[in-house]
């Protein structure tokens, strides 16, 4: 049953407003899905308590510095 009920959704990517979300559908043959909110609300209330999973912890890349089109052509043209 709980295995049912964690698999009564599935997610479809999709794209607007310049953003990729995933959205949660439910499938028709599984009309209950209770212990998946109750999983899904549980790992919220990990995540604001500050809870992390194992590898998640780790540093991200820093980002790398935005340069213009403008720059890089001045700097081909030196």
């Amino acid at each position: 049953m709980f295995a049912e009920q964690v698999t009564a959704e599935y997610f479809v990517k999709t794209e607007g407003r310049g953003r990729t979300v995933d959205e949660w559908k439910p499938r028709p043959e599984q009309p209950d899905n209770h212990w998946l909110d109750c999983l899904v609300g549980s790992a919220v209330a990990a995540s604001m308590q500050g809870a992390l999973l194992f590898g998640t912890d780790l540093p991200t890349t820093p980002r790398r510095e935005r340069v213009s089109f403008r720059e890089l052509q001045r700097k081909k043209r030196s």
